[in-house]
């Protein structure tokens, strides 16, 4: 009766004082062949706007497809489980700042030895043994270990927090920079196609003026070349396309080969990215790697304090409240009880050196974190003074070309005008159109190389917003 009336207890107590953990789960599932093989149509609608930094392009497709990549990434969902699992482990460093409270108990059926240490009447008979009580552990932390320790598993947790933003960051721009050459490589193929065509006109012309004897075999040698070079370039810039296509669906985390990318014309707003001449220190401060490494030597000078704490004693109290009993007739009797409350003290004489080791461990830790950080601020002003050259440079470049393209554009007029009234030949026109036709191609170019420096500036910033559009 005792030993099912102590059972009965035991499995109450188990399955109502049990700590709660049914609110945690994994979230990640690995790629299956249904996951690879569904078919995703990006073909964002007019509309779809963004607070964030790339909304200064105001262009639908792009902030659909970044937002896509923010949702479906692998990277981004690395990043935020390393959130999470700092988050679990600050939860662990709190709890040492609070006593722990066990239950525990045991039932045993023990026959004792005839011929044991036990003595008569006990020696040769059965008992049922039982205990069941409560255990209060509680450690003070008058040096502060527990507590630096707390505040170094905070400091990591911000940290991977910014790390998660860095992810977003690089991801976005990722997304960005290869959209800009998605576009412009299927601009740049539509103008090969044109200036294809243009080729095999003269191409025509040439072997008909051979046919009649007007031309020799050298221009007809080299329109044939020039045909089969025009369609290599068509192919090149085809190909590029594809590449960046797919590159586009391995960042937003799908299949290639079951991704479509539908794209629209691309069209070119200029951007202008104006910074004050000494960089203010708190605007590449906002960086999210800067912060994390700041996060992180922060973390570092908590563990050199945690270090320096096991110098000194360590102090803990445990209580304990059971009851214990041979027999389990009796043991809810008061005479049954087995109490004790206990303080210990842990006083460091000597450890051969091993508390020293370890604080010029935390120290030497310091100091890389430390190191780190500064060659990340570095990292970062030599990223934002690259990227605004490059912009500034490519912005130069590209009023040249547009200077160029104008003047192009008017002899290609004047040229028409000539050869309406019969001054000129149709392959001089034709030739001429070729070249504004290349004129074309060089602008679209240094327009996508100023879209991509913008995003680089915009990324080497952080993300942040010190600029105006023009």
């Amino acid at each position: 009766m005792h030993i099912r009336l102590f059972c009965l207890l035991w499995c109450v107590l188990s399955l109502t004082s049990c700590v709660y953990y049914g609110d945690l789960h994994t979230k990640a599932k690995p790629f299956s062949t249904t996951d690879l093989n569904t078919s995703h149509l990006y073909n964002a609608k007019p509309g779809i706007t963004s607070t964030e930094w790339w909304n200064r392009f105001h262009d639908p497709e792009l902030n659909l497809l970044i937002s896509s990549a923010i949702a479906g990434s692998p990277d981004m969902q690395i990043a935020e489980s390393r959130v999470r699992r700092a988050q679990a482990i600050v939860e662990g460093a709190t709890a040492p700042l609070w006593p722990s409270i066990d239950f525990s108990g045991y039932i045993q059926r023990q026959k004792l030895s005839e011929f044991g240490l036990i003595p008569p009447p006990f020696n040769g008979r059965t008992f049922n043994i039982g205990e069941l009580g409560f255990n209060l552990n509680y450690d003070f932390d008058f040096w502060g270990k527990n507590r630096q320790i707390l505040a170094s598993r905070i400091s990591e947790k911000c940290a991977s927090q910014a790390d998660l933003a860095q992810a977003r960051l690089i991801l976005s721009a990722a997304v960005a920079d290869t959209y800009f050459q998605l576009l412009n490589n299927q601009a740049q193929q539509q103008l090969a196609l044109e200036n294809l065509q243009l080729t095999r006109e003269i191409s025509d012309i040439v072997l008909e003026r051979a046919r009649h004897g007007i031309e020799s075999d050298i221009p007809v040698k080299t329109a044939l070349a020039n045909v089969q070079l025009a369609r290599l370039s068509v192919d090149q810039y085809r190909q590029a396309e594809m590449l960046a296509q797919n590159q586009l669906a391995i960042l937003l985390g799908k299949n290639p080969f079951a991704t479509t990318i539908i794209t629209h014309h691309f069209t070119y707003h200029k951007q202008h990215v104006s910074l004050a001449r000494s960089l203010p220190a708190n605007l590449l401060a906002q960086r999210p790697d800067i912060y994390a490494a700041k996060l992180r030597a922060e973390a570092a000078a908590h563990e050199i304090n945690v270090a320096k704490s096991r110098f000194f004693p360590n102090i803990s109290l445990t209580s304990l409240f059971s009851y214990e009993s041979v027999g389990l007739g009796h043991l809810f009797d008061v005479a049954s009880q087995n109490n004790a409350i206990t303080g210990a003290v842990d006083l460091p004489i000597f450890d051969a050196g091993a508390r020293r080791a370890n604080l010029g461990v935390k120290s030497a830790e310091y100091d890389m974190a430390v190191n780190s950080y500064n060659q990340t601020v570095l990292n970062a002003l030599r990223e934002v003074a690259d990227q605004l050259a490059i912009m500034n440079t490519v912005k130069n470049q590209l009023r040249a070309q547009d200077r160029a393209l104008q003047a192009t554009e008017h002899n290609y007029k004047l040229f028409n005008s000539r050869y309406n009234h019969g001054i000129v030949d149709y392959v001089q026109v034709l030739e001429i159109k070729q070249l504004l036709l290349q004129y074309h191609a060089t602008q679209l170019d240094l327009q996508t190389r100023h879209l991509r420096a913008v995003v680089g500036v915009l990324k080497a910033l952080g993300g942040n917003e010190m600029s105006e559009q023009g």
